[in-house]
């Protein structure tokens, strides 16, 4: 990709500096009281818990430092809107979410991330039609395939995320799709008992009816703008 694609005003990226030391203060500041932590706890549940948080936290630093590696190692430039939408998901997600086990504390904490994933999603699969017209001269694209696209690449990366959740909780015995009963964290405890038969399911439908509706929204935000044809369609002079 070309470097030159995106330019960001001074202000623009001095705000996004601000944002990402911010985070990065948050995560290095837990990562370390979870270490000191670690070597105060004796009981095994909690020190489980602990560690947990830990490679959370760790992955965040990822998340964070990302856009630099993909930049050096694969001259791949984020746009700063899809790396702020992302890291900011992300820490929603990782750090409050499974670190701070917001999603045990706050029953609908997983529902708020993942209508907020389906508009993410929607937002990145614009961003790539954009791209694919920036390196092409003529591409024409109907409003309608354009917004089916937009629904149907927000639907397949949720569904690839379930079937990743499925494959941790296997092997792991976590509880990201939560079909426990006696609690929502991410981590259990031989105690909690799951749920059965139809019960089972809900979570994972309700996690892509919460994409679909992020992604529909998404859809009437572009409808509602005139310019979305001259902005993400190209047509043929």
């Amino acid at each position: 990709m070309n470097n030159n694609e995106f330019e960001y005003s001074e202000k623009t990226k001095r705000r996004v500096r601000i944002f990402k030391r911010i985070l990065s203060f948050i995560v290095l500041i837990l990562a370390i009281a979870t270490m000191v932590a670690l070597f105060y706890v004796k009981k095994e549940k909690m020190r489980v818990r602990l560690f947990f948080s830990l490679l959370q936290y760790i992955a965040m630093s990822i998340v964070l430092i990302s856009p630099r590696l993909l930049k050096k190692f694969a001259n791949f430039e984020v746009p700063v809107e899809v790396h702020i939408s992302v890291t900011a998901f992300a820490f929603l997600g990782l750090v409050l979410g499974d670190g701070l086990n917001f999603y045990g504390k706050i029953g609908w904490w997983d529902s708020l991330l993942h209508f907020t994933s389906g508009i993410i999603l929607s937002f990145i699969a614009l961003w790539l039609l954009q791209m694919l017209i920036l390196r092409r001269k003529y591409l024409f694209m109907h409003r309608a395939l354009l917004y089916i696209f937009v629904v149907a690449f927000s639907l397949a990366v949720g569904a690839v995320w379930e079937l990743c959740e499925y494959t941790v909780d296997d092997i792991f015995h976590t509880n990201n799709q939560q079909y426990m009963a006696t609690t929502r964290a991410t981590i259990v405890s031989s105690d909690d008992e799951p749920l059965e038969g139809h019960d089972a399911l809900a979570d994972t439908m309700k996690d892509l009816a919460l994409d679909l509706a992020g992604a529909i929204l998404v859809v009437c935000y572009e409808c509602s703008k005139k310019e979305i044809t001259q902005y993400y369609v190209l047509k043929k002079d």
